[in-house]
């Protein structure tokens, strides 16, 4: 059966599923990601690329499935956050887009992708995503999510307005962003402007937006093997200085 190209309705929705991906999805994912950025042609992962995420961090990409069809899907890794720049690239944190960057001992879990197919956008499927998302975040006991927003209606008011200034405008809803503010009702807050951060995404005019969530269940981990005591006690014994007739004399001595 071919996936719906009219705009679905909650009333056509028989179950939904939330699955692991697997390399058997590629080819309907291949079709889902050039349906969803018509604007960025022929920007769709590799089966290599692919592969590579599921083999490094299978439990960070998941599809979500409307009455058996891929509607959406969210790719993960973890990283380090220390190791990179606060302006880095997405090519930098992807690791020329295979992935090494990720670390089963990192402490962020790095958003790389995540999209709805347009004939399925409305349903609260991102939201799904989204919490997902959060919910290993929490499992896993990283101190947060982070990844790089595209601002794809900027390039409309890039001769006007700074991207910092388009970001405000669109907080105060004086300019509808439907990306950036789903992202902002997400819990995910602004925090950096990134500049040049993916190559060839004119319509954004390569800039994005550092947004965050933070794990507010995060434990950080203690490297302190034992603590160091400031009190020490000790026992004492005060003897009378007398003479004993023998060891049960001195014995009970000692005892009383």
């Amino acid at each position: 059966m071919q996936p719906p190209k009219h705009k679905m309705t909650i009333q056509e929705i028989e179950n939904i599923e939330l699955k692991f991906l697997t390399p058997g999805d590629y080819e309907e994912l291949k079709l889902a990601i050039i349906e969803s950025y018509t604007n960025m042609p022929n920007a769709y992962w590799k089966i290599s690329h692919i592969k590579s995420l599921i083999e490094r961090f299978p439990d960070g990409q998941v599809v979500i499935k409307v009455n058996g069809q891929l509607a959406g899907c969210a790719l993960s890794i973890i990283v380090d956050y220390n190791k990179f720049e606060e302006h880095h690239t997405y090519k930098e944190i992807t690791g020329n887009y295979f992935f090494k960057t990720h670390s089963d001992e990192g402490d962020v879990l790095y958003g790389i992708d995540v999209f709805i197919k347009p004939e399925y956008r409305g349903l609260r499927l991102g939201r799904r995503l989204y919490d997902y998302r959060k919910e290993l975040c929490e499992r896993l006991n990283l101190r947060g999510i982070a990844f790089g927003g595209r601002i794809p209606n900027y390039h409309k008011y890039s001769d006007e307005i700074s991207p910092k200034e388009y970001i405000e405008k669109v907080k105060r809803k004086e300019i509808h962003d439907s990306v950036l503010n789903f992202q902002i009702s997400n819990d995910f807050h602004p925090s950096k402007i990134l500049k040049g951060y993916l190559e060839g995404d004119e319509a954004s005019n390569e800039f994005a937006v550092l947004l965050e969530w933070d794990n507010i269940y995060f434990e950080k981990q203690t490297t302190k093997a034992t603590t160091k005591k400031k009190i020490v006690r000790l026992g004492l014994i005060q003897w009378q200085m007398r003479p004993y007739k023998d060891l049960e004399e001195l014995m009970q001595q000692a005892c009383c």
